[in-house]
């Protein structure tokens, strides 16, 4: 598990990302960042703070914006 100095607040990673921070919210929605990999509750409750590992992210953006097109899911078929 990567040091508590690399989980940041959902702002800051916002912002190192250079995304908006319901961008990040879609793309926890949509399974790109997973929970205890990418993201982490700041306390054990449902309505605490999350807090994200940039590094992580970042490559799952990449990993995510380098796929195929041809196996994508299409959405309405």
């Amino acid at each position: 598990m990567p040091t508590e100095s690399t989980w940041k607040a959902s702002r800051e990673a916002a912002f190192y990302l250079n995304v908006s921070e319901r961008q990040l919210f879609r793309w926890r929605a949509a399974g790109i960042f997973v929970a205890g990999t990418h993201f982490i509750r700041k306390f054990p409750n449902a309505n605490s703070a999350l807090l994200y590992q940039v590094e992580l992210c970042q490559q799952a953006m990449q990993d995510a914006s380098s796929r195929n097109v041809e196996t994508l899911e299409t959405a309405g078929l």
